[in-house]
């Protein structure tokens, strides 16, 4: 018999990793919440993420068992008519809630509405199912840095936001967790740093945060950063992030718990370590790197006074980027160790895989085209 699962945020970077694994198994039948104008077009936005299934397309088989219903975090009952919910009451097994606003600079207001109460709908509705005696695991995709401002050692078991936060992502996702922790239902939380592409072929179906600030390197266009070479980089592969989530979501031992699916001590980086990796990889002259508090007493109003237009607004976009190139946390991961460590299943050092993920970038001019078309 198929187990039923719902998965939010299919249209995600990890969310269409975990979709297109799901698919593949004959014996899951995934229903995607997506937000869309009604089914059809959800349907739509389902088929087009299949189209881009890695590493080999889907069958017709496997596609088959993939179906989509429209949906919307910030509405009561999650948009859903009152049929469409009591039947998902009834009858989902598991759900994966991965959906989220991302964006480091929206208002408090906006993230809550999407991050903490779209949280609040979902697990209504795992209650619901838990009620009807079907759901039987419900797995949540939150961040490691709920830890905020905190520096130090970060423990699993940890969550304290009492040295504050530095964008209103990441106190949404706190206030997210916090919601998780304290329901009723079966929950794993599994608490992700930056996901990066495939560690195997560096493949990567959006090139976003780390992206961002590579590919203005790559074109020579960051002269001087508000950054500290000791800073601590933490990546995740997303096929590391995919085989340590369905690993610890099949064992019921570890309900209840959280998990870091980090890089850790001893595997995470710095921030001069992976200049010093790009800057080779891209031929391009390294930036300065200067104290936070010079660059915005200094450096900042003079880059505005001679930039303009696109690059005026990079120099705007890349303040949210700030706090992280200074980051002086560590995630533990020993809990993710223990349970992982007799599988097999461990995430490689960022400095092994990161030239295939620099390769894949430019290999697709960072998403514009396929690898292996011409230029």
């Amino acid at each position: 018999m198929q187990q039923t699962v719902l998965l939010t945020g299919g249209s995600g970077f990890v969310g269409r990793e975990l979709l297109w694994r799901l698919a593949r198994s004959p014996e899951v039948r995934t229903i995607c919440l997506l937000r869309a104008a009604d089914d059809a077009a959800a349907a739509g936005r389902l088929a087009e993420i299949l189209d881009h299934a890695q590493p080999t397309p889907l069958t017709a088989e496997e596609r088959s068992r993939c179906s989509a219903i429209a949906g919307e975090l910030t509405m009561e009952n999650l948009g859903l008519a009152a049929r469409c919910w009591q039947q998902l009451a009834t009858s989902v097994e598991r759900i994966i809630h991965g959906a989220a606003s991302v964006d480091w600079a929206m208002p408090l207001e906006m993230a809550r509405a999407i991050n903490v109460e779209g949280t609040r709908r979902v697990l209504e509705l795992a209650e619901a199912a838990k009620e009807s005696g079907v759901l039987t695991r419900f797995d949540y995709l939150g961040t490691c840095h709920v830890c905020g401002q905190r520096q130090g050692l970060i423990l699993e078991s940890d969550l304290d936001g009492s040295a504050g936060f530095f964008n209103n992502y990441e106190q949404s996702k706190f206030e997210a967790e916090t919601l998780v922790r304290r329901s009723r239902v079966p929950f794993c939380i599994f608490r992700l740093p930056m996901v990066v592409g495939d560690s195997r072929t560096g493949y990567a179906s959006t090139f976003k945060v780390m992206y961002w600030p590579l590919k203005l390197l790559s074109r020579g266009a960051l002269w001087v950063v508000p950054a500290d070479r000791r800073g601590v980089v933490d990546l995740a592969p997303v096929d590391y992030v995919c085989d340590a989530l369905e690993a610890l979501s099949r064992d019921p031992a570890q309900r209840g718990r959280t998990f870091h699916l980090a890089a850790g001590a001893g595997r995470a980086s710095t921030i001069g370590a992976m200049l010093d990796l790009a800057v080779g990889s891209f031929g391009v002259r390294p930036p300065v790197l200067v104290p936070a508090p010079l660059f915005d007493a200094a450096i900042r109003p003079l880059l505005y006074l001679v930039t303009w237009g696109k690059k005026r607004q990079q120099l705007r976009k890349g303040k949210v980027y700030r706090p992280y190139l200074a980051f002086r946390a560590t995630f533990d991961t020993t809990q993710v160790r223990t349970a992982l460590d007799p599988l097999g299943i461990e995430p490689p050092p960022v400095r092994d895989y990161f030239q295939k993920l620099i390769d894949y970038a430019i290999a697709s001019n960072w998403g514009k085209r396929g690898v292996g078309e011409s230029r």
